[in-house]
């Protein structure tokens, strides 16, 4: 079983969580990959805020997020920032680039979850990431049965997930191996 990670992470909190699902999913057997989404003006913000820079060479050296990445996996979990209670415009770019695998049915019954991060409040990370579930309704994919998980930050970065995130994945990733139930 494959699980292909997708974020777009800009100081890297994003990251770092994508990480700590990678790392559940594969001691659970599931080939774990992290992808980032195209975002051309990154550079922008590391020079922006010196916090950004911590992980931005890692992050820049992530595999591009593709359709064919989609279609690769069995597991599609999706990451992004909250902008304004929405996905940032460069997630939203990624999946407005999946509208042939929409019409096609290509995703259909593939297992999907959905994080955010946010320094507008849990309720503004929750509505961004409601987007994602959304796309991933219209594309027919079955969730995974475990509530989103939503990282809130401060205007002080980097506040890096606390040790509660190897908990939060660890659930994630045993919830990821329970069958489709039939559906």
């Amino acid at each position: 079983m494959r699980a292909n990670i997708i974020i777009h992470s800009i100081s890297g909190n994003l990251y770092l969580i994508s990480n700590a699902f990678t790392e559940k999913l594969k001691a659970r057997g599931i080939d774990a990959r992290i992808y980032g989404v195209s975002d051309p003006d990154l550079h922008l913000a590391a020079n922006e805020k010196t916090e950004a820079i911590e992980y931005y060479e890692e992050i820049t050296s992530l595999p591009e997020a593709t359709t064919e990445k989609l279609l690769s996996a069995d597991i599609i979990i999706l990451g992004t920032p909250s902008r304004f209670g929405l996905p940032t415009a460069e997630m939203k770019a990624f999946l407005d680039s999946t509208w042939p695998l929409y019409l096609k049915e290509g995703l259909k019954g593939k297992k999907f979850y959905g994080f955010s991060s946010t320094t507008a409040g849990e309720n503004d990370g929750l509505l961004a990431v409601s987007g994602l579930y959304r796309w991933a309704e219209m594309m027919k994919l079955y969730p995974i049965p475990f509530e989103p998980y939503v990282h809130l930050e401060n205007e002080i970065m980097p506040q890096r997930p606390s040790d509660m995130i190897d908990s939060i994945a660890e659930h994630m990733a045993e919830m990821a191996v329970l069958p489709d139930l039939g559906l």
